[in-house]
Formats: structure tokens, sequence, C-alpha cells
């Protein structure tokens, strides 16, 4: 018997004078995810600010969104023409960000998964799903491959050397819309706040009672709201992958929605979530991707190679262990 579980996707839950109510907040929907916006001083109209990142919101759905059929990346994926095609400069700049990160993780962040994301159930495709095997896993590896897709920034564009190329932005875009809307509270003038978008968080400045803004790591289990680890931040961005909201169910197995490009199947190691804090949320956002598809040992090698502050949750045989590298302990709370 064949099961899916479908369980909203793993996200960093704020805790302390980050949920103060005397904080104003914008909450809405975006991404098949909602957002949220907390700031202070109070002197900045809420109305404004939010018809403002709903609009930049919508654009960027508008340009990378996987489930909109009409989004500027969807016409290229269905597009079966080989070669070029014109896209937005937005959207070309955010493949070549995919292209070096992909490069940089060892082919673990890739872009073109897609085919196989869908074929174990876990993209937009809605077919019936049935557990694949081997042979449908490897002609669906036909089309994964950073190998055939390029992109050029003058003038933008997006080239494709097979016709069922399909590009998937889903691993980065949510905190590329993090960075967007951060950008709107700097030319605002708002010098403390904190911007979430499904999980992936940017802070600057204090809390409403003058600390660092307090994040709460979750516990890679089924108990939502489990605090495993605290991390105070202010002035950088932090995103968390993990391996337990998304999954399925095969004969008694569980399979992540954490699919290996190398060999096509999901993740099977005891890496249950990584945190990746960094400047940009949208490089935070791919590279707690990338590291979660390379298991714990070889996430933390590259991390520490790239300079980049990790934290990692894995499953031992007495339960859950918190390791950070030396770049993440700075921002570790301790209560």
């Amino acid at each position: 018997m064949l099961r899916i579980v479908y369980i909203l996707l793993f996200a960093l839950v704020t805790t302390a004078c980050s949920i103060d109510n005397l904080e104003p907040q914008i909450l809405g929907n975006t991404m098949g995810t909602t957002y949220s916006v907390q700031w202070h001083p109070q002197d900045v109209s809420a109305s404004q600010l939010k018809q403002k990142i709903d609009d930049r919101l919508q654009a960027i759905n508008a340009l990378m969104s996987t489930y909109d059929a009409s989004s500027e990346l969807s016409q290229f994926n269905q597009s079966r023409d080989t070669g070029w095609h014109a896209v937005d400069p937005t959207l070309a700049a955010l493949v070549d960000l995919s292209a070096h990160i992909h490069q940089n993780s060892q082919g673990a962040f890739d872009i073109t998964v897609g085919p196989l994301v869908n074929l174990w159930g876990f993209g937009p495709d809605q077919a019936e799903f049935s557990f694949p095997d081997d042979g449908e896993i490897q002609i669906a590896q036909r089309s994964v491959g950073a190998q055939h897709l390029m992109v050029r920034s003058d003038p933008p564009a997006l080239y494709k050397n097979i016709p069922d190329l399909y590009v998937d932005l889903s691993a980065i875009a949510k905190g590329y819309g993090v960075d967007a809307v951060a950008n709107i509270m700097e030319q605002a003038g708002v010098e403390n706040y904190m911007v979430e978008i499904g999980g992936e968080v940017k802070c600057k400045g204090v809390g409403y009672h003058g600390d660092a803004w307090r994040i709460g790591i979750e516990a890679p289990n089924f108990e939502r709201g489990k605090i495993e680890e605290i991390l105070a931040l202010d002035n950088i961005a932090v995103a968390t992958s993990g391996d337990y909201r998304n999954f399925i169910e095969h004969q008694g197995q569980y399979y992540s929605h954490t699919i290996d490009p190398t060999t096509g199947y999901p993740v099977t190691h005891n890496l249950g979530s990584i945190t990746v804090a960094h400047q940009s949320a949208a490089q935070a956002d791919a590279w707690a991707t990338a590291l979660l598809v390379l298991g714990p040992e070889r996430a933390l090698e590259i991390a520490n190679q790239q300079q980049l502050p990790v934290l990692m949750i894995t499953r031992e045989a007495r339960g859950y262990k918190s390791t950070s590298n030396q770049y993440m302990r700075r921002y570790l709370h301790t209560p």
C-alpha cells in the first residue's frame, strides 16, 4: 500500500520578541505558503508597505512559478524549442546564481531536477502517483543536468539543448522573495525588521525589547513547535531544509522529498535538517537544499570550504544531535 503524506513545509518558528503583539505585522500568502513582516518603530504605514510587498511578490511569481502555467519560467519549460529564449533579467540572474551554487556544491543543487521531483510525486504535476521503478528513474534522469541549460545576461536569455528540459527555482525563489521584501523595508527607511516567507527569514536591527531577533529551529520530527536550537540574528538571513514535512510512505518506508540529482532517489542519510546563514536569503535557501542533499559529512566539509555558517541536526540512536561549525556559533543563543 502506498500513502502520500503532505505536511506543512519545514519552517522556522519565531520566538520571544519576534512574536510580540505590540509590533506591527503584515501577513499574506505567496509562493504556495505564507509570509510575515514585523518591524519597529511604528512610523511606517503598514497598508502602504503591504501593497508594495504584495506587488513585488506577485511579480516574482509571474516570473518563476512552476505552478502558474503563464509564468515566464513555465513558458520556457513548456516550449519544445531548443536554443536561446529571451527572459526577464531577474530570472536570468537567479538562474545564473543557481548555476554557481550547482558548481560549488558538487552538483547537489540542481534546478533541472524537476522531472525526478515530479516522478516521485513532490512536484506540481497532479497526475496519479505510483512508486517509480528503476527504469522510470533512469528515463527521468536523461532530462536532468546542468549540461542541458545555459544562461546569459546581455541580452538576458536561457538556453536549452533538449526539448523537455524542466527548470524549477522553488529551492531558491522563497529566499529571493525574502531579499526582495527586505529591500522594500530598507527603501522605506525601516531599521529594525524581520521578514519571513515559508520559514526563510531575514532580520536586521533588534526586536521590540532591544534584543537581537531570536529564531527557533524545530527538531526534525512530527511534533511541530519543539525547539531544538535558538539563533540570535542581526543583518543576516537564515534558511532551513528538512526531510520530514513532505514525504511518501511505501511498504513501511519513508522517502524524503529531497531528491539527490546524481542518483535520482530521495536521500537516505541521517541529516534531519540543516540551517544556513548568509547575507543573501536566496543563497541561504539554495545552500540549505544543497547541503541537505549531501548529508552531514560532505555538507560540513563544503560549508567550511565556502565559509558558510551551518547548524545541522542529525538523527542518532538516542535522539537528535546538533552540530554547528565555527561560522555559525556566533549566532547561537543561550537562554
